[in-house]
């Protein structure tokens, strides 16, 4: 299976066409307008001095979150559909929060049904690990992520006598994927906190939103060549992503410790191409330069207060790009769910220090920042 992907290019989303695509970025702005509206209005009262946030990142916050994200390809052509996943139906991923500074570990717990069944869907090795950081205004998120071990999902279009249930997927277990992503941001409002939205380090107490100008940007590698050869046959790939957006993101509380949160965040940039696909021992190399569209909505509810906090967060996200040389544009369409639990404890005494002790020496403009 080694030339399964060889000739085509391998976007890391589910295709879907335009129709879709305008349908759900208009939906999605109506619900988002109108509550922004509701909010307003509802949260005008003129003279009232308002405390919009309270602040718990002197605690230590511990958050376990289950979710559906993964990398996958659906590669499309005139007579010949890819459909790609890896053998991971839920991951987790365990954070630890402690005032600006959050770290997290993600990986595939096997006892979930789903992720254990290697005999039918082959075997999937991921591991991933973040860092997130929140001074002040700002927002700058680092992300790394590997998966080694797919199968073609859409087997029996290759196999008309496979049968599901039964026969095993048709699999490729020397593609291995790693991409590193981040995003930098600043929020306008000193009155929405993202904390409350992303660490849990803070709690929203009224609703307001902000602007948010961001970055983003994400480098991603794959490659299907087999161990041990020469580059007989196979292709790689590296990619990077680069995309400004401006958005805006809105959090409605309701009653004590309920919350919802929405955003949108339209951007474009520049894709970068780099492609090596290996025929007979052959390297054929190519790279390719194209302009990306993309949007990005994300909307959570849950419950946060003192000691404790839960939710739910659904991110999706749709990219529009004119293939180099072609007349092709690739639609694509993300979505994840993720619910989360969390608690938070008093720190340990040696890391408060040792924090007020970097804060300490810090200069003064940055110590302004982590206040």
């Amino acid at each position: 299976m080694n030339g399964l992907l060889s000739g085509s290019r391998m976007p890391s989303y589910v295709v879907v066409n335009q129709r879709n695509l305008r349908s759900s970025i208009i939906y999605f702005i109506l619900f988002l307008t109108s509550g922004i509206v509701f909010a307003q209005s509802s949260d005008m009262e003129s003279g009232t001095l308002r405390t919009y946030i309270a602040r718990v990142d002197t605690l230590l916050t511990i958050k376990l979150d289950a979710h559906t994200e993964y990398i996958g390809f659906n590669v499309v052509g005139n007579d010949f559909r890819y459909d790609i996943r890896p053998n991971i139906r839920v991951s987790t991923k365990l954070s630890l929060s402690y005032r600006f500074l959050s770290l997290g570990f993600s990986y595939k717990p096997g006892f979930i049904p789903g992720n254990n069944d290697t005999d039918v869907q082959g075997k999937t090795r991921t591991f991933g690990f973040g860092i997130t950081l929140q001074p002040g205004h700002w927002y700058q998120d680092l992300q790394f992520n590997y998966v080694k071990g797919y199968y073609l999902h859409n087997t029996i279009d290759f196999d008309p006598n496979w049968v599901e249930g039964k026969d095993a997927y048709i699999m490729v277990p020397d593609l291995r994927t790693a991409f590193i992503k981040g995003a930098t941001g600043y929020k306008l409002n000193k009155n929405l906190s993202l904390k409350a939205i992303s660490s849990k380090t803070e709690i929203q107490l009224r609703s307001t939103g902000s602007f948010l100008p961001f970055l983003f940007y994400e480098y991603y590698e794959t490659d299907n060549t087999s161990a041990g050869q020469t580059h007989f046959s196979g292709q790689r790939s590296n990619n990077f992503d680069i995309v400004l957006a401006s958005g805006y993101v809105h959090t409605f509380v309701f009653g004590h410790g309920f919350y919802c949160s929405m955003g949108l965040f339209p951007g474009m940039g520049l894709q970068y191409t780099r492609l090596r696909t290996y025929q007979n021992g052959i390297e054929l190399p190519a790279h390719f330069y194209d302009m990306l569209f993309r949007i990005q909505e994300r909307a959570a509810i849950g419950y946060n207060t003192r000691k404790l906090f839960a939710g739910a967060e659904l991110t999706m996200s749709q990219s529009s790009n004119k293939q180099h040389g072609t007349s092709v544009t690739t639609n694509t369409h993300y979505a994840y769910v993720r619910v989360f639990l969390g608690f938070r404890f008093q720190a340990f005494r040696l890391l408060k220090k040792e924090t007020d002790a970097a804060k300490n020496i810090a200069p003064p403009i940055i110590q302004d920042m982590l206040e």
